[in-house]
Order: C-alpha cells, then structure tokens, then sequence
C-alpha cells in the first residue's frame, strides 16, 4: 500500500468510526493488510463493526485507486480477531502501530 492509499485508508477509518461511534484505539497499516485496534461496548457486534470498515473503506479506496482490486474485492472475505485484556493492551497497542516496520512477505 502507497504512502497516499495508507494517509486514504486512515482518514476514511477515522470518518467511519467517529460517525458510528466506534472507539479506536491504534491503526497499523501494512504492505497489504491492516491491523485494528478496537474497544466495542457491548451493544456493538464485531462481525458487523468488520463488515462495514471493510465495505465503506473498499468502495472509497476503489474509486480512486481501482487498480487495488484483487479479483471482485479489495480486502479479503475472512479477519482475525483477539480479545485483548487490560494488561496486555499496551503491548498490543505498540504492535499494531509498528506494523509499518515489520517485514510481511
């Protein structure tokens, strides 16, 4: 993912969230994928909270970078998730805002 896609990819993320109420707490972007950190309350589902980052983000990053397409999708159907507690958040947290540095192949 280019600097532009990436700096694209933050802002609609932001967007999405502070219109949904969605609280996040780091973003790590990656060569081709993304790590997420959220905090859901307990009216908020994750598979839709997944569902419509991947749908808004995709259609905003496809009309202007089309070329991104993989086959009929931008992201990929599937998503790993781990319920993260407390004491472990701050380890997570430097984790996902590395993601630039570590090497993905």
């Amino acid at each position: 993912m280019d600097e532009e896609t990436e700096q694209r990819l933050l802002a609609i993320t932001q967007e999405i969230a502070q219109r949904k109420g969605y609280k996040i707490l780091e973003v790590g972007p990656n060569r081709d994928h993304v790590h997420i950190l959220l905090e859901l309350d307990k009216r908020e589902k994750l598979p839709s909270v997944v569902r419509t980052l991947k749908a808004v983000t995709a259609k905003k990053i496809l009309e202007k970078t089309p070329h991104l397409r993989v086959g009929n999708a931008f992201w990929a159907r599937r998503y790993g998730y781990k319920e993260v507690r407390a004491e472990g958040l701050e380890i997570v947290r430097r984790y996902v805002r590395e993601q630039k540095r570590i090497p993905h192949t």
